[in-house]
């Protein structure tokens, strides 16, 4: 897990939201179209893609630890470096309306 923390750590501190995903992930598939929604600008929002790192479990493994879930799976979402959930988490916060209270504060 040695580079894996420094690699998460930093990614969730370049941008204010920050998808870890996997392209052939269709629950990161969703979670993507459904942010795509929101109209996020590059400088705001970056998705990074895990599966063709060499230290994808090992982040996988970090997730669980920071994430505080048994999940290690993505998408996991954070947004000002607090982590948001994973797939059913932001579905349900889409659908409530709330994700989208929580990422238009992000444009103020």
């Amino acid at each position: 897990m040695a580079g894996a923390k420094p690699f998460v750590d930093s990614k969730i501190k370049q941008r204010p939201v920050l998808l870890f995903s996997k392209k052939y992930c269709p629950e990161s598939k969703m979670i993507k179209e459904i942010l795509d929604g929101y109209k996020l600008t590059n400088q705001t929002y970056e998705v990074v893609e895990i599966e063709n790192r060499q230290d994808c479990n090992q982040i996988e493994d970090y997730f669980q630890i920071i994430c505080l879930t048994d999940r290690r799976a993505v998408p996991q979402l954070f947004v000002r470096g607090k982590y948001i959930g994973g797939e059913p988490e932001i579905k349900r916060l889409h659908d409530s309306g709330n994700l989208g209270k929580i990422l238009i504060s992000l444009k103020q």
